[in-house]
């Protein structure tokens, strides 16, 4: 059986892999596939919001504004986007095939400049981000809030 999952230019490839699994695992059976527009996004407050944190963060980390926000791209949000069940293995091959894990940690903080990562985001994954970075630094004694949050 195939379960939803969000199609994105970045999923395609998995997306006909996943159809023709279903396919070949029952060839018999008879399969209807629906495509509807996704209106789950992010809020523009949202987006907002975890900006608004970045210089906080920033002087927190004795980092510049850009060397905070790769900082936050590799050691949170690239872990979030590799953990996705369809995004995941999609990402981590190609990153794989680039040799980016067997840079350096400094090349791939150099590497985040470039790469999209928070911007691959849906909802949860982004929901998670924030929570993540709440805990992550309140333990530090930095307090980011949104509303919504406590």
């Amino acid at each position: 059986m195939i379960k939803d999952f969000t199609l994105k230019l970045t999923t395609y490839d998995l997306a006909v892999n996943k159809i023709k699994e279903g396919l070949s695992a029952n060839p018999s059976q008879d399969y209807t596939l629906t495509v509807v527009e996704k209106s789950e996004k992010r809020t523009l407050s949202a987006n907002r919001v975890y900006q608004s944190w970045i210089p906080a963060i920033s002087d927190q980390l004795a980092l510049t504004i850009p060397e905070a926000t790769c900082y936050i791209k590799r050691n949170f949000g690239l872990p979030i986007l590799l953990a996705h069940e369809y995004m995941g293995p999609l990402i981590g091959e190609g990153l794989n095939a680039n040799g980016y894990f067997q840079l350096s940690y400094e090349q791939q903080m150099l590497e985040m400049m470039k790469l999209p990562v928070t911007r691959l985001f849906d909802t949860p994954m982004h929901n998670r981000l924030r929570d993540e970075l709440q805990r992550y630094f309140g333990a530090m004694g930095l307090d980011l809030y949104y509303k919504g949050s406590k």
